[in-house]
């Protein structure tokens, strides 16, 4: 009898067997979309892509509805998108959508544009880490069931509503010609994942004169240097309508030792690059480790990690 009782103890359920096999990072969403009856553990594979079927039998069990499409594979944006609305940010992510400039200039975006920038600002999105990045998703790719599950999780039990919050301050100044053009490039690229030392919107192979990436995505520096450097002939950013500036440096404290005109945060101008440093203004180049592009007004577009990619 005491033989039977200890191994019936030491028997784990199949359900918890199954997430002691998964991955660390997805694990607690896993076992919270469980607990919801949402996934089934035993058919879970983190790194597939998941349906749409799937996603709405999520989306049901968790929040009670917000998605009701069954055929195919659900998208990035979608989930997104999804997330967004069901966490009531819909008109949120329309205003950022419609943001002009005082006199009525209008950057042209994307329908997911908004809710891409408010998904990652409520911290839906996860960064996966250097020996994972090939696991990220761009807006327009098939999301794997892990990048999912995380998402849920964090939509249903800890979305950062301050994030979504500052959000509704956003607004332009009044931009010149060429302002307008970096701007509108700089908006193109939401939804592009971050990727540490990333520099390329697209998956690059070792023919790329920068070195390969595995997914396409920017880390901070990349981002600028992308929006903003000279194009060259070995290397030209994506339909970029405009020639680019001089910026041969690629980490931002290399940007920053190189830069012979500092600005006070109150010279500021659009199109302008912002570094962040522990000290402030007065501390050296080696010491900055963000960078990002000003937009005016005291907003600026970046791609970090925190928010897994381009947002502002």
């Amino acid at each position: 009898m005491a033989v039977a009782l200890v191994a019936v103890l030491g028997a784990a359920p199949a359900s918890a067997r199954g997430l002691r096999g998964l991955p660390d990072w997805v694990r607690p969403a896993a076992r919270y979309l469980v607990g919801e009856n949402a996934i089934d553990i035993a058919s879970f594979a983190p790194n597939q892509p998941m349906t749409r079927k799937s996603f709405t039998h999520v989306m049901t069990k968790v929040f009670g509805g917000g998605y009701s499409k069954t055929s195919g594979t659900v998208h990035t944006a979608e989930v997104d998108a999804a997330l967004v609305r069901v966490l009531g940010r819909a008109s949120l992510a329309a205003q950022l959508r419609k943001v002009s400039t005082p006199d009525g200039w209008q950057p042209q975006t994307n329908k997911w544009f908004g809710t891409e920038i408010v998904a990652r600002e409520m911290g839906l999105r996860y960064d996966h880490g250097t020996s994972d990045e090939g696991l990220e998703a761009s807006r327009d790719d098939e999301m794997s069931q892990g990048n999912v599950a995380y998402a849920v999780w964090r939509a249903a039990t800890s979305p950062s509503t301050y994030g979504a919050d500052e959000l509704e301050s956003f607004s332009l100044p009044n931009l010149d010609e060429t302002q307008q053009k970096v701007v509108q490039y700089a908006f193109s690229q939401v939804g592009i994942p971050y990727v540490w030392g990333g520099e390329w919107p697209l998956t690059t192979s070792s023919a790329y004169p920068y070195g390969t990436q595995t997914h396409g995505g920017f880390d901070c520096s990349g981002f600028s240097w992308y929006v903003l450097r000279k194009a060259s002939g070995t290397w030209t950013p994506r339909r970029r309508p405009y020639a680019g500036w001089n910026l041969p440096e690629r980490s931002s404290s290399q940007m920053a030792g190189a830069t012979r005109n500092k600005l006070s945060f109150k010279e500021l101008k659009p199109a302008d690059l912002v570094f962040f440093a522990s000290g402030g203004r007065g501390s050296s180049a080696s010491s900055v480790y963000h960078v990002g592009v000003f937009l005016g007004h005291g907003w600026m577009i970046d791609s970090s990690g925190s928010q897994d990619g381009v947002s502002l």
